[in-house]
């Protein structure tokens, strides 16, 4: 049996929008809010083996098979502000996809390791968020 997971969905931050118009949405960009370096857990503590020297880069595109899954699993969970773009695509054979494992039968992010051009994404619309 095979299932096709439909368009799925991103959110980008609208700082993003000229790179995105220009390459489409690349993996291994650096986090918007600036670098984000390893090193320390969630609670400060050190992580083993880990110096903190090395920029963490996402190395894959995330999505969620709907927008809301997207923006709870990115930026509403990270409680971030300003105005964000959602973008909707659908998988093409070439693409490398990677659903993460979770429990039960929601599939929550779908990671996508290749650079997806502008030509095969479509903008849905935007959210503003101030607090």
């Amino acid at each position: 049996m095979s299932s096709d997971l439909g368009p799925l969905y991103h959110w980008s931050p609208r700082s993003r929008l000229g790179g995105i118009k220009r390459l489409g949405l690349m993996p291994g960009m650096r986090n918007a809010h600036g670098r984000v370096l390893h090193g320390v857990d969630e609670d400060g503590e050190q992580i083993r083996g880990d110096d903190g020297s090395v920029e963490f880069r996402q190395d894959s595109v995330c999505f969620s098979p709907t927008p809301v899954r997207a923006w709870n699993y990115s930026h509403g969970a990270w409680k971030t502000t300003g105005t964000f773009d959602l973008w909707s695509v659908v998988l093409i054979p070439t693409d490398e996809v990677h659903i993460l494992p979770q429990w039960g039968s929601t599939i929550v992010e779908i990671r996508v390791r290749n650079r997806i051009p502008k030509s095969r994404l479509v903008w849905v619309g935007e959210r503003t968020v101030t607090a």
